[in-house]
C-alpha cells in the first residue's frame, strides 16, 4: 500500500458499511492525499471477528449550538428549516417578539415571550435531518405551544397547527402530533439567546428538521377535513448511527487503547442496541442499550485495543425496538503503528 493510500484510509471516516455510500464518487480527498473510490475498494485492511470490547452509552451528551447552524442552517428552507445561529440578542429584545395566534378560536390574539415567561420550559431535544444522517442534540429553553395555546377557546374539531416564520417558510402537522412532542417556541438554546435575525424558533422534540422554523411570527390552528401527514426521515435515513472521532487522529500506537464514539438515534422507535463489526459485517457484536427513549439520542462509547499492527475498519450499525436495522451503517478506517 503505498504511503498517501494508507494515510487517506486512516482518515476516512463515511456513513455507510465498508465505504459503499460513496461508491458512487470519483475519488476521495483528504487533505493533501487524494483516493480513488476503485481504490478504496480495493485496499485490504486487517479482520477481526467478534470484534470484543467495553461499551457504554448515555442520552444526555449535548450538541455545541453552533453545530446546529453547521449541519442545518446552510440547507435550502425546502430540505430544512434555517436556524443560522449568531447569539447576540438580549433578553429583553427577544421578549419583546410578538406571535400572532389565530384560526379555528373564538378571538384571535397576538402574545410575546415575556407575557408567558413564567410557562418556560427547559429540556433537552434531538433533531434529525429527514434526508440525511444528521442528528444534534441540545438543551431548549422556550414556551410550550400547549401554554400558547390555553388562551384560546378552540372550536371542538380543531385538528392542525400551522406555523409561519418571518421568511415566509411554513410547515403544518397534526395538532395532537405536536402536543404529544411538546412542541415548543425556543428562545435560548444551550443557555444562549437567539440571534435578532430569528428571535424564536419552533422545536418539535425527537422529529425531523423539517418542523424547525426560526423567527416564528405566525401560529395557526384548523379544522381540516384530513390532517397533514406527519413527515418522517426517509427510510434509508432510519436507525442512523454516526462515528464522531475527529478523521485526523486515526492513527493509533499498538498498545494503547482507542475509543470511539458516536451517535444512534431513530425519530419513530428507541433504540435498543449498537453493534459493531470489524471483518466488514460477517459478524457482529451486539451492545444493548436497555432503558433508551425515543425523545432522545444515544450517544456510545466503544474501547478496544487491538493485539497487532495494522490496517483496520470498524463499523457501526444501530437497531430499534421495532427490529429496524440501519440502512447506512457508518464505518472509520483506523491504522495502528508499533510506535
Amino acid at each position: 500500500m503505498k504511503k498517501n493510500t494508507k494515510k487517506a484510509l486512516a482518515g476516512l471516516t463515511l456513513a455507510a458499511s465498508a465505504l459503499s455510500v460513496n461508491a458512487a464518487a470519483d475519488e476521495f480527498v483528504l487533505g493533501e492525499y487524494t483516493l480513488s473510490a476503485a481504490e478504496a475498494h480495493r485496499a485490504e485492511y486487517t479482520k477481526i471477528a467478534n470484534v470484543q470490547g467495553s461499551f457504554r452509552f448515555t442520552q444526555d451528551v449535548l450538541s455545541p449550538s453552533e453545530d446546529v447552524f453547521n449541519l442545518y442552517g446552510t440547507a435550502v428552507t425546502g430540505m430544512c428549516a434555517k436556524p443560522a445561529f449568531a447569539f447576540e440578542a438580549g433578553e429583553e429584545d427577544v421578549g419583546r417578539h410578538y406571535i400572532n395566534v389565530s384560526g379555528s378560536m373564538k378571538h384571535d390574539y397576538s402574545v410575546t415571550v415575556n407575557d408567558l415567561r413564567a410557562h418556560t420550559r427547559t429540556r433537552v431535544a434531538a433533531c434529525s435531518c429527514a434526508t440525511g444522517k444528521a442528528v444534534t442534540q441540545v438543551q431548549i429553553s422556550g414556551i410550550p405551544v400547549s401554554s400558547i395555546l390555553s388562551l384560546a377557546e378552540l372550536q371542538e374539531d380543531v385538528n392542525t397547527l400551522t406555523v409561519t416564520a418571518s421568511d415566509g417558510y411554513k410547515v403544518s402537522m397534526p395538532l395532537r402530533y405536536a402536543l404529544d412532542r411538546e412542541a415548543m417556541i425556543v428562545y435560548q438554546v444551550n443557555g444562549d439567546e437567539l440571534a435578532m435575525n430569528q428571535r424564536t424558533q419552533f422545536w418539535v422534540p425527537g422529529a425531523v428538521a423539517k418542523y424547525l422554523a426560526r423567527d416564528v411570527v405566525d401560529i395557526e390552528v384548523t379544522c381540516q377535513a384530513e390532517t397533514p401527514e406527519i413527515i418522517e426521515a426517509d427510510a434509508e435515513q432510519a436507525a442512523k448511527v454516526s462515528i464522531m472521532n475527529d478523521a485526523k487522529d486515526a492513527v493509533f500506537n499498538l498498545g494503547e487503547s482507542i475509543q470511539f464514539e458516536g451517535y444512534a438515534d431513530d425519530c419513530r422507535s428507541a433504540v435498543a442496541a449498537v453493534e459493531f463489526s470489524m471483518d466488514g459485517g460477517e459478524t457482529w457484536t451486539v451492545c444493548e442499550t436497555p432503558n433508551a427513549t425515543t425523545d432522545r439520542w444515544v450517544y456510545w462509547y466503544f474501547t478496544i485495543a487491538p493485539e497487532a499492527a495494522g490496517e483496520y475498519e470498524l463499523t457501526v450499525r444501530a437497531r430499534t425496538e421495532d427490529g429496524t436495522v440501519s440502512p447506512l451503517a457508518s464505518s472509520m478506517r483506523f491504522a495502528v503503528t508499533e510506535g
